[in-house]
């Protein structure tokens, strides 16, 4: 999904060349993310242009070289981008691969509703927090107290993301 929703996104900023968007990738050190091949980035175009959620906008000559193929985001492709990001947040996702190109394209979806999401993670996370077991052994008891401090660190950081989109409506691009 991760690779799916950089796509979409970037394509929603600006129709653009599989090879454009890759160099985007790692101009901004997404590929930390996921890997990125070209094997594994046409794969997912391929998947996109089949699920109609990008058309092939034009073929384009660069000097010698072979033609190339720019794609656009269809209206189905928003419509799927919106959701991947909100799915991100309903399954309360906190492998990074997912959640953070959810939060750099954020603005690509129902910001409101995203913000809605945040609020009932943190108040599940709180819960979570609230409830503590007794161990006899010990690394029982240092496996809740990881889990503990994750929750604890999900916590305040996911706090000032929801500050951050609530106060700027976070309407920038990616960059």
């Amino acid at each position: 999904m991760s690779i799916q929703i950089v796509i979409l996104g970037l394509l929603a900023e600006n129709s653009d060349h599989p090879y454009e968007l890759k160099k985007v990738i790692l101009e901004n050190k997404w590929d930390r993310l996921f890997p990125i091949t070209d094997g594994n980035l046409y794969h997912a175009i391929r998947k996109l242009k089949k699920d109609k959620c990008i058309i092939e906008e034009k073929h384009e000559q660069v000097n010698n070289r072979p033609s190339r193929t720019v794609y656009s985001i269809t209206a189905q492709g928003k419509m799927q981008l919106s959701n991947d990001i909100l799915e991100v947040f309903k399954q309360r996702n906190k492998e990074p691969r997912a959640l953070y190109p959810a939060l750099l394209f954020i603005h690509s979806t129902n910001i409101e509703k995203a913000a809605s999401l945040i609020e009932e993670w943190i108040q599940e996370l709180k819960e979570e927090s609230k409830a503590k077991t007794e161990y006899g052994n010990a690394i029982p008891a240092l496996i809740q107290e990881h889990y503990m401090r994750m929750n604890d660190f999900y916590l305040g950081w996911l706090r000032e993301v929801l500050q951050v989109i609530k106060s700027s409506r976070h309407d920038e691009s990616y960059g």
